[in-house]
């Protein structure tokens, strides 16, 4: 047990000596805040790439989707047309195959004809010509005698040269048989190339919306444009609603100009109120809404909390479920103003059906319509898919007023 003057004199030669060298301890003291900092700026770099790849691999979502779609789509069309050209090339071979059985049947029954014949003339001996014309009666019966030589002569040579000729045919059928083969076994491989092709293809797109549904800032990113989509179109179908707007007054006070200018002098003749090609007339749909397609909602209208987000987001219409290629119908008259690839929603189209009303129909395997075309209630404007940010074939339906999303239900 150290006594306390002990303890004392220990505590003042320590003192003493950290003011005698006070780097020891501060050496000590900054290579532990060295080692601090080291850690924290190697975290920091760690997230920092981390963001960085990120970035990397976002990239733009629904941009890499679009790329995607666009070399599937090419993908698919070059295997329809090898598709059908496989399938003609198939009949093409079934009409040969045919062609060539009956050939052969037919050649079979002429050789057998020309066997007896041959069988004949081993069993009987080879005819005398001469015997069978010397022995003539008189000249008609010569004269029988010659012309019935000439058609025993002429059937031998005909059947020989049919049987020849045959036999050159059906070696032909066989070549483009065989070369029809080859064709079929090509196309064969081309299909099957290009089904790969799309395999991968569709691969890249389900690794992008996996992504998209698992990743945060994946997820973060995608939705960003998503949203930012819906506004453009929220913000093309105002600016269109304020043009159809303006247009409508400006008509309606050059309509009363000219009447008033016609009370002034007397003269409605002279009144360009005739002439209505400059009068704005508004697109106007019935106001009753059909089902854009037949099937099961698979996801309503609403706000309902992102599972990765972790908020409330909104869901600006209905998703219809469907096939592949079921056909989608205008819920409504009116016309397209939007036909094409929207981010986000894939191949879409938007129609206006005035009064500031409109709807969108997304995530179709095609399109029937382009824009500015008039369309009517029920008519065919796309078939549906899973384009865009969609991981199953359906319909995103939306009806939209004044720009706004509003629930579908309502209009339907």
């Amino acid at each position: 047990m150290m006594s306390i003057p002990y303890k004392k004199s220990l505590a003042a030669a320590l003192t003493v000596l950290y003011l005698l060298n006070p780097c020891g301890f501060i050496f000590a003291e900054d290579e532990d805040l060295q080692d601090q900092l080291s850690t924290v700026q190697g975290q920091m770099a760690e997230q920092a790439q981390k963001k960085s790849e990120a970035e990397a691999v976002i990239g733009n979502v629904f941009e890499k989707l679009r790329v995607i779609q666009e070399n599937l789509d090419a993908a698919n069309a070059q295997y329809k047309s090898i598709s059908q050209e496989l399938t003609e090339t198939e009949r093409q071979i079934t009409r040969t195959q045919a062609e060539l059985e009956r050939a052969e049947t037919h050649l079979r029954s002429r050789e057998k004809v020309l066997s007896r014949r041959i069988r004949d003339i081993y069993m009987h001996g080879q005819l005398n010509y001469l015997d069978v014309v010397v022995g003539a009666k008189d000249f008609n019966d010569f004269a029988n005698r010659v012309e019935l030589l000439r058609r025993i002569v002429s059937s031998d040579l005909e059947l020989i040269s049919s049987i020849k000729d045959e036999r050159d045919q059906i070696n032909q059928t066989k070549q483009a048989l065989e070369e029809q083969r080859e064709t079929q076994a090509k196309l064969k491989e081309e299909a099957a190339a290009k089904k790969e092709e799309i395999a991968k293809h569709k691969a890249e797109q389900q690794a992008i919306l996996e992504k998209a549904q698992t990743d945060k800032a994946t997820a973060e990113e995608a939705y960003a444009e998503l949203e930012a989509s819906s506004n453009q179109i929220a913000q093309m179908l105002r600016d269109r609603e304020a043009a159809r707007q303006a247009a409508a007054a400006a008509a309606a006070a050059a309509a009363s100009s000219g009447e008033s200018g016609s009370d002034s002098s007397g003269d409605s003749g002279s009144s360009s109120g005739g002439d209505d090609s400059g009068y704005y007339q508004p697109v106007s749909g019935s106001g009753q809404m059909i089902w854009p397609v037949n099937g099961v909602i698979t996801s309503p209208f609403g706000y309902r909390e992102h599972p990765i987000f972790g908020r409330q987001i909104l869901h600006s219409g209905i998703d219809i479920g469907v096939d592949y290629g079921t056909p989608v119908h205008a819920a409504d008259g009116g016309v397209v103003v939007e036909a094409g690839w929207i981010s986000g929603y894939g191949y879409a189209v938007v129609i206006d059906h005035g009064n500031g009303t409109s709807t969108l129909y997304g995530h179709n395997e095609s399109l029937a319509v382009s824009s500015g075309q008039s369309v009517s209630q029920g008519q065919v404007i796309a078939y549906a898919g899973s384009t865009g940010n969609s991981t199953g074939p359906h319909v995103h339906f939306e009806v939209r007023v004044g720009g706004e999303p509003v629930d579908p239900n309502s209009y339907l």
